[in-house]
């Protein structure tokens, strides 16, 4: 490794011989040997919040349209439409929005500073259980209480009229 935490690899057929390896799913040490030894589990993990933290400052960004409204949105994948033209129907009725796309995991700093900035944070998705909002509410247990699930599973794409009529509901 050479100092992020994310342990070299190769790609399965490679023809020369050092490139083989096996791992099993219990734990492996510095150097890829199977192990279940205790500080090596423990130095796995520490390598693996490492990774972690080095991924934050690579993967893209999140897009912020934030003007400073006490409602914020997150949303990510084929939500974004939908949350969009619900933003422009909010409006119309007199409520204002901000909103956060996200683009990649793990979250970094820019979704940290939003979900705190706002009062209540919907996390809309297309998804049967609310996964992102129960991600987020783990990474960001300080401000946990302000994420709204806004989550449907339907087989049909998300559409305008579902978010802005379940945020207005959760808003009278």
């Amino acid at each position: 490794m050479d100092g992020d935490g994310i342990g070299y690899r190769t790609l399965p057929g490679t023809n020369d011989y050092r490139a083989a390896y096996f791992t099993r799913g219990t734990g492996n040490n510095a150097k890829a040997f199977y192990s279940e030894r205790p500080d090596d589990w423990e130095q796995n993990l520490a390598r693996l919040y490492k990774k972690h933290d080095t991924a934050r400052t690579l993967v893209p960004k999140p897009v912020v349209d934030d003007a400073a409204a006490s409602i914020g949105i997150i949303a990510y994948g084929s939500a974004d439409s939908a949350v969009l033209e619900a933003r422009d129907r909010l409006r119309k009725l007199g409520i204002e929005t901000d909103y956060v796309r996200l683009r990649a995991l793990p979250i970094e700093e820019t979704l940290r500073e939003f979900v705190a900035r706002h009062d209540r944070v919907y996390v809309v998705e297309l998804n049967f259980e609310g996964q992102m909002a129960e991600v987020l509410s783990m990474e960001l247990p300080q401000d946990a209480h302000k994420l709204r699930k806004l989550n449907k599973c339907d087989g049909l794409p998300l559409t305008a009229r579902f978010v802005t009529e379940t945020i207005l509901k959760q808003e009278r």
